[in-house]
């Protein structure tokens, strides 16, 4: 029964992840086409698909597999997998992104960095050093490293939000057991 629970568990999540992958995925690529790439305010739409995404899966989960019942703990967790699934996805496809759909990009990103070392008054030699420290973490292996780690995380923040909204736990006097 709990190896069943766990199966059912993993399968939603990895479904739900894997639609909300594509969703990010598809997001990015019209950005990428718009050539809005690194755009703030338009990044923070995908903070709203996430959020839609594990809404999704979350209810999903509770209303199809756990008879209608979920508690906090577990819709903490649906939200969260659900992110770290889409996570290793949009990751895997942000890597062909910069190295084998738009090699440029890379070099655009860095641009886009300097520019806003400049907006905010830096010296040219803060920059220099700003940008040789971003060089090191801003390639396309460490963005899809720390993209699955930044999905989780934020999969985990958003869920401690919306599991409170969502959790339903079942009412222990209306037992079947006599």
């Amino acid at each position: 029964m709990e190896e069943e629970k766990k199966t059912s568990l993993l399968r939603s999540t990895m479904n739900y992840g894997a639609m909300l992958g594509l969703a990010l995925i598809i997001y990015t690529l019209l950005l990428w086409m718009l050539d809005k790439t690194g755009h703030t305010g338009l990044g923070l739409v995908s903070y709203l698909i996430m959020i839609v995404g594990i809404v999704l899966a979350t209810k999903s989960f509770r209303d199809q597999e756990s008879g209608g019942f979920i508690s906090y703990g577990r819709a903490l967790g649906v939200g969260t997998l659900t992110c770290v699934f889409a996570g290793i996805i949009t990751s895997f496809f942000t890597y062909l992104l910069f190295t084998v759909i738009d090699p440029g990009l890379m070099d655009k990103t860095y641009l886009m960095m300097e520019e806003a070392y400049y907006d905010a008054g830096m010296t040219d030699s803060q920059i220099e050093v700003a940008m040789d420290m971003a060089k090191r973490f801003t390639n396309p292996v460490m963005m899809a490293v720390f993209g699955v780690f930044g999905s989780a995380f934020m999969g985990f923040i958003f869920s401690l939000i919306t599991s409170i909204f969502l959790k339903r736990e079942a009412d222990p006097f209306e037992s079947d057991v006599v």
